[in-house]
C-alpha cells in the first residue's frame, strides 16, 4: 500500500536523497519547507507546501491538509521546535523520524569507534546541545519515534575543511593552484566522512520499517580517515598532491582572533570522529552503499566548477594569515 510521507525542510544536503528513493519506491511525498529552497527543480510527484518552520499555523495546515502516515524532520534545531511541533501530529501518524547528529555522542568520543549505546559526553556547542533537548523532548512525547544520526555527509553545497564549515569552496581552489592547506596538529585525527546520497538512502530504509520504532540509528558510510587523507582524497580527484601544513591545534586555539573562535576546532575537528554504523547494518542487512567517496568528490568538483562557486586564488583566507605566521615562526627559530 503505498504509504502518504511529509518532509519537514529539503530538498537540502542529504535530504535530496531521501526525498527521491521514497518517491522512486511509490509512496506520495509532501514536502513543507522554506519558499527560498523551492527555487530547486523538484520531482513533480512531490506536493510541496512553501512555509517557515517556526510559522506552526503553516506547519499545522500542512499536516492536515496532506494527513501523512510518517512525518520525517530534517529542520527542527531547538526544543521550542519539538515542542511545537508535537500537537501537531500526535496520534496521527505511524512513524515520525527526527533528523539529528553524532554531535549529540558528546566529544571526546568515550570509544572509537562509536556505538549507540555508548556513554555519551556532554555535548560541545549549542548546535548539539539543542539537538540533545530536541531528542529528549521527542523521546518524552510518546510519538511513534525513530532517531537518526547522520556522520559529517558532504554534498555539492556543503563540504569541510578542517577549520571551518566554508572551507570546501576555497579548500578546492588552493589544492587545485598548489597552495599550502592547513591541517591542524599532525594530520592524524580522524575523520568519519560520508557522501551525502548513501546518508539519505538510509534514512530512507527507515520510513514505514517497523523495526525502526523506538530505536535510533547512526547513519553514514562506514568509512572513517586521516584529516591528511580526507584533503588527499580531493587533491587525487583533481590529479594533484597535496601541500598540507601541520600548525599544531594548541597553538591556533591560543590565538586571540574571531577566526579562531568560529573555527570547528572547539567542537569537532580538533577531535577524533570515527562512528560504528553496525547496529543499522542488522537491521538493514542489504543495504550496500552505491557512492564511493571519490565519486562524490568529483561530482562535488565538477557541479561547483559548472556554478562557478570556486573562489579565485587570489581571495585570502584566515588560514593564510595562520600559515604565514607559522612560517614566520619557524624561520625565527632556526639557529643561526
Amino acid at each position: 500500500m503505498k504509504n502518504k510521507i511529509l518532509f519537514i525542510g529539503g530538498p537540502g544536503t542529504i535530504s535530496t536523497a531521501t526525498i527521491q528513493e521514497i518517491s522512486d519506491r511509490g509512496d506520495s511525498v509532501g514536502l513543507f519547507t522554506h519558499p527560498s529552497s523551492l527555487s530547486k527543480p523538484l520531482d513533480s510527484r512531490i506536493k510541496t507546501y512553501p512555509g517557515d518552520r517556526n510559522d506552526t499555523s503553516a506547519l499545522a495546515a500542512a499536516v492536515d491538509e496532506f494527513k501523512p502516515d510518517v512525518v520525517l524532520d530534517f529542520v527542527c534545531f531547538t526544543p521550542h521546535q519539538a515542542e511545537a511541533l508535537v500537537p501537531l501530529i500526535k496520534g496521527k501518524l505511524v512513524q515520525f523520524i527526527f533528523v539529528s547528529t553524532v554531535d549529540v555522542y558528546g566529544y571526546p568520543l568515550k570509544r572509537i569507534p562509536f556505538r549507540e549505546s555508548d556513554p555519551w559526553n556532554e555535548p560541545v556547542g549549542s548546535y548539539a546541545a539543542n539537538k540533545v533537548l530536541c531528542e529528549q523532548a521527542f523521546q518524552r512525547s510518546g510519538l511513534p519515534l525513530t532517531i537518526v544520526r547522520p556522520t559529517y555527509s558532504f554534498g555539492p553545497d556543503f563540504v569541510l575543511s578542517p577549520m571551518s564549515h566554508a572551507g570546501g569552496f576555497s579548500m578546492i581552489t588552493r589544492l587545485r593552484n598548489q597552495m599550502p592547506v592547513l591541517v591542524p596538529g599532525d594530520g592524524t585525527t580522524l575523520m568519519h566522512v560520508s557522501a551525502a546520497p548513501n546518508t539519505g538512502r538510509m534514512i530512507a530504509c527507515t520510513v514505514g520499517a517497523s523495526q525502526t520504532i523506538n530505536t535510533d540509528y547512526t547513519v553514514g558510510q562506514p568509512t572513517f580517515m586521516t584529516q591528511d587523507e580526507y584533503i588527499q582524497l580531493f587533491a587525487d580527484v583533481l590529479g594533484v598532491k597535496a601541500t598540507i601544513v601541520h600548525i599544531p591545534t594548541e597553538l591556533i586555539l591560543s590565538f586571540d582572533d574571531p577566526e579562531t573562535e568560529r573555527s570547528l576546532l572547539h567542537t569537532l575537528t580538533g577531535f577524533n570522529v570515527a562512528f560504528s554504523v553496525d547496529k543499522f547494518s542488522s537491521h538493514f542487512p542489504d543495504f550496500e552503499w552505491h557512492t564511493t567517496l571519490e565519486e562524490w568528490a568529483r561530482y562535488y568538483i565538477e557541479e561547483n566548477d559548472r556554478r562557478g562557486t570556486f573562489p579565485p586564488p587570489e581571495d585570502l583566507i584566515f588560514d593564510d594569515r595562520l600559515i604565514a605566521a607559522w612560517y614566520s615562526a619557524i624561520e625565527g627559530m632556526r639557529l643561526k
